[in-house]
């Protein structure tokens, strides 16, 4: 069960490429993310999903319409601050060689630790929880750049919860993954949401699998952004003509 309170809420929000075009890339976008919802975002390749997911989490700005983060709108947060409310996950986990495991996780302690970086007694534990959630202690001291690129992304993921921020956004987090990982990786982001009461939102091309685990699926389509249930989208995928949310319309569940 949600918390239905929003932790971010997007009003006719615009984005673009940054210093690019005048014209925005995809405009009106209007939804919410609560604690304890896992939201699918899902469209064609190049209409938006991962500039709309680096507008979010303050990577660059919005071209129009504004994203209020906690009652505050999104530009007026520092990135130190934006780091303890957003995790972000890229599409590909960079693999560095001779870092450990734990120490990939523990990365994402940047905006607890002191200024020269030393970890305090907190951030140890939430490092080990972090790996604990994402099944991984076992491999805390194994070199991060020999694991499979199931074991990559979970602990990519497990850096994102050692932020502890409320919400988590991930590219594509299912991408290069087979499909034994690909459902392993999905459901243990709604078991987080569950646990955690974490908001989350992926961006993804498997449809399916989302309608399976996925609160809400947020759709970018040529005629518009659409917040919508599985069971909603499912029906407006069988009547195309039969808009449910219109254009700009606010459509969070």
């Amino acid at each position: 069960m949600s918390d239905m309170t929003p932790i971010m809420e997007l009003q006719q929000l615009s984005i673009g490429y940054a210093g690019g075009k005048k014209e925005p890339l995809f405009s009106n976008i209007s939804a919410q993310i609560s604690k304890g919802m896992l939201i699918a975002l899902f469209g064609r390749n190049g209409i938006g999903k991962s500039t709309l997911l680096r507008t979010m989490a303050r990577l660059q700005p919005p071209t129009g319409g504004t994203a209020i983060l906690l009652g505050r709108e999104l530009p007026k947060w520092t990135p130190a601050q934006v780091a303890r409310q957003i995790a972000f996950v890229p599409s590909h986990p960079i693999r560095t060689p001779r870092l450990s495991v734990a120490d990939m996780v523990g990365a994402g302690r940047y905006g607890f630790t002191n200024w020269m970086g030393a970890q305090q007694q907190s951030d140890r534990e939430a490092i080990a929880r972090a790996l604990e959630a994402t099944s991984l202690t076992p491999l805390a001291h194994r070199d991060s750049s020999t694991l499979s690129d199931g074991e990559l992304q979970r602990a990519s993921i497990a850096r994102s919860l050692a932020q502890e921020t409320p919400l988590i956004f991930l590219d594509e987090p299912t991408a290069f993954l087979d499909l034994g990982n690909k459902y392993k990786t999905v459901y243990l982001l709604k078991e987080l949401t569950q646990t955690a009461q974490k908001g989350i939102l992926f961006t993804t091309h498997d449809l399916t699998l989302a309608l399976q685990v996925c609160d809400t699926i947020w759709h970018m389509a040529d005629d518009g952004f659409h917040a919508l249930s599985p069971a909603q989208f499912i029906q407006s995928q069988c009547h195309p003509e039969w808009h449910i949310v219109p254009r700009g319309a606010s459509g969070a569940h």
